[in-house]
């Protein structure tokens, strides 16, 4: 597949023989729909272990595929582009898997552990190719948080124009405090290089991003060289990644993939009732953070795991099973909620609550909540009540 144009999903089988932190390198290239008289171009995401990344920060509709680590034709007019994926990887099988849109040119792929959890470096020394502005890097950390970066850059002068490098993190553009000419191009070339050559610059910025979805970026103009980044995590300890397959709790539902604690929430609130009150309970989650309240939380995670808000993560008769599924209910019963989490999250299913924050089953109890009115009611499906609150 390596060098090839790819037409539709192809999937790659890969073995881990020890536990531990993982750079999984791929150099892909689409081309741009005015090439190919395509509308929109060449398009190509990947998936590690069925991880669907969306855009940083979260946004109310879901996107995979405009963002920091898939490749855009439109973006990239035919040149290459290296996204490297920094996640723990479980000893076992692992799947590497590219959804190209229609098509996409697959250069190189590596995996290789990293020897340093904590403080990572990744020697590169790579030149771009000679284009305009466009995307050329991008580093994902799955899970985990950056202390600080830094990025070693050899800038030139090329006739009549310069090479530039762009840093983005998260979305956010570091910008040039010493020339407001450049503000956006953190490493630039000046005339004046004609005379004194290339110039190389190791620059270096303090984030302190907790563990989560990070995204950094590196555009390029004209041909710089990337010679090393070094990302430094602080005190990170790799954790295992709990998967549909391997959900067992590691002692941090922070851990766990959006999918992986939806899912768990889905199993621990609605096991043996229908599918419907299962995506019910699902998208008071999503209706939670459509709505933007402090009290609730702004990321999934937040409103999931804050203190008292769902039963099954607090009350000691549901965190054994929301911890270790597996060892409460079939296999069947978890992937069937892992599959709903999914669906919720990628925008697959609509939601039988019409906006519902909070339900309460009357299996539960004999009293309704105080909470639980006629003028927040929504539905009710099966034993389970849906209502629509602003607190």
């Amino acid at each position: 597949m390596v060098g090839k144009i790819i037409t539709k999903t192809t999937t790659i089988n890969f073995q881990i023989k020890t536990f531990g932190l993982y750079a999984v390198s791929i150099t892909a290239r689409c081309q741009s729909g005015k090439l190919l008289g395509l509308r929109g171009g060449e398009n190509l995401r990947v998936e590690i272990d069925d991880i669907q990344l969306r855009e940083v920060p979260s946004e109310d509709k879901p996107q995979y595929v405009d963002i920091p680590p898939t490749w855009n034709g439109t973006e990239l007019k035919g040149l290459a582009k290296t996204v490297i994926f920094i996640l723990a990887l479980d000893k076992g099988d692992h799947t590497l898997k590219f959804v190209p849109t229609p098509s996409a040119t697959i250069e190189t792929y590596t995996i290789t552990p990293i020897q340093n959890p904590q403080d990572i470096t990744l020697t590169l020394n790579n030149q771009a190719e000679d284009g305009n502005r466009r995307p050329w890097y991008t580093f994902v950390l799955v899970n985990l948080p950056l202390q600080s970066l830094s990025a070693d850059i050899t800038v030139d002068w090329h006739l009549f124009d310069g090479d530039d490098v762009k840093l983005v993190v998260d979305g956010n553009i570091e910008e040039n405090a010493e020339n407001k000419h450049w503000k956006n191009w953190i490493w630039h070339a000046t005339l004046g290089q004609i005379f004194s050559g290339a110039k190389r610059e190791k620059k270096t910025f303090t984030k302190q991003l907790l563990k989560g979805i990070h995204y950094i970026e590196l555009w390029a103009d004209k041909k710089p060289t990337l010679h090393s980044v070094n990302l430094n995590l602080g005190d990170y300890t790799p954790k295992r990644i709990p998967t549909v397959e391997d959900p067992r709790w590691t002692g941090d539902f922070s851990d766990d993939t959006e999918q992986i604690l939806l899912a768990r929430l889905i199993l621990g609130e609605m096991e043996g009732q229908s599918q419907q009150a299962k995506i019910g309970a699902g998208f008071t989650v999503l209706n939670r953070f459509r709505k933007k309240r402090s009290h609730w939380g702004y990321t999934l995670h937040e409103i999931i795991l804050k203190d008292a808000q769902y039963d099954a993560f607090w009350n000691e008769d549901t965190t054994p099973k929301v911890k270790n599924p597996l060892d409460h209910v079939s296999r069947a019963e978890w992937e069937n909620c892992y599959k709903i989490a999914g669906q919720i999250l990628s925008g697959a299913i609509s939601d039988p609550t019409s906006g519902a924050t909070h339900f309460y089953s009357i299996a539960t109890n004999s009293d309704f909540p105080s909470w639980a009115t006629d003028d927040v009611y929504k539905t009710k499906i099966g034993i389970t009540y849906f209502y629509e609150l602003e607190r």
